[in-house]
């Protein structure tokens, strides 16, 4: 379905109040995000209502399980000995459709979740794994941070529009690999950007692909739980990203050597603490991969070395996407783990 300005703004005046009028309510600070979609199951606790599900198929039970759609370690369930553990993670959380036409294909508004700028759009649905998406980069507390929208059915905006918190920026679909009408949905991240200089470095660690999509290339973005933000958020409405991500679990640290293609720090001065120029640098993980810290050293080294890991009876690359394996008594990071290390560091090879 093509939307005109006229059925946009149908559907615009359906939306709840709390949508329509987030930031402009006199005396009243806009919330620091908002949903995109009219489905606001996430803060009433309608989960099944929210997520979409995943199809599940484990031990022979046969299920619909909206625990899938979560942010997260939230798929592919494997048992060793008495335990179930989850293997495959979920970097955003993917929102179900509330209206479909007469076909079952999703007619959801999706909007810009804080006030930004559209530094992306990927309008081939083919060219990625997201289908169609959109990026855009909002200033939260100071910092840059990226919201990214996928499997979406049209865009609505160009890069370089100024949006506003609650704009109508795509309409839902169901574009990308592996999603099909009846799961239709948006996926949402909220990522930090990971390297400036990824352009340059990918060729040199994927030389047999192409990157169509630049610096926006999910690769470069790593998404924190933004589901378990939003419910931060209610709790404490100045909650802010930085101090939501240092209240991750530690799960890995690297000792680095310093490149002038690291720009992380520059970008997420939170992150540092120590020496700011010293000639290497301890980053702390979570097990996902997202950087919690950054502490400068005086140690050198020249190149990536594991210095601590999260203990733990399971396989380590079963709960580090790959990242970390195990090594007989000891852990290293696998060739996964160092490619990523090397992104992050603006190491090239």
């Amino acid at each position: 379905m093509i939307w005109t300005p006229f059925k946009l703004q149908t559907r615009l005046l359906s939306l709840p109040i709390s949508l329509l009028l987030a930031g402009t309510m006199a005396n009243a600070e806009p919330p620091k995000l908002i949903l995109p979609t009219e489905n606001g199951g996430l803060l009433t606790g309608d989960f099944a209502g929210f997520y979409q599900y995943v199809h599940r198929d484990f031990e022979g039970q046969i299920s619909q399980a909206w625990e899938g759609g979560q942010y997260g370690f939230v798929r592919n369930p494997r048992r060793i000995g008495s335990q179930i553990i989850y293997t495959r993670f979920h970097e955003g959380i993917d929102i179900r459709p509330l209206h479909r036409g007469p076909t079952g294909e999703p007619e959801d508004i999706i909007h810009a979740i804080a006030n930004g700028t559209v530094v992306y759009t990927n309008p081939v649905a083919g060219s990625s794994n997201y289908g169609r998406y959109v990026v855009i980069e909002h200033h939260l507390d100071g910092f840059p941070y990226y919201s990214l929208y996928a499997h979406l059915n049209s865009i609505t905006v160009n890069v370089g529009d100024s949006v506003n918190q609650g704009s109508p920026i795509a309409v839902m679909g169901h574009t990308g690999e592996g999603i099909d009408r009846e799961r239709a949905h948006v996926h949402l991240e909220l990522n930090l950007l990971l390297n400036s200089h990824f352009s340059d470095w990918f060729p040199g660690h994927h030389a047999a692909d192409i990157n169509r999509h630049g610096i926006y290339n999910g690769i470069n973005l790593a998404g924190i739980d933004i589901g378990r933000f939003y419910l931060e958020l209610q709790k404490n409405p100045s909650l802010t990203v930085a101090a939501f991500v240092q209240q991750g679990e530690p799960w890995f640290k690297v000792l680095v050597p310093i490149s002038p293609r690291m720009d992380l720090t520059d970008r997420y001065s939170w992150l540092l603490e120590g020496q700011p120029d010293a000639p290497s640098c301890e980053m702390s993980f979570d097990r996902t991969g997202l950087p919690l810290k950054v502490t400068g050293s005086s140690e050198h080294v020249t190149q990536p070395t594991l210095t601590w890991v999260h203990s733990s009876p399971f396989p380590q690359h079963l709960q580090t996407r790959g990242l970390i394996r195990n090594h007989g008594s000891d852990y290293v990071l696998s060739e996964e783990g160092k490619r990523y290390i090397s992104l992050v560091c603006g190491l090239q090879r």
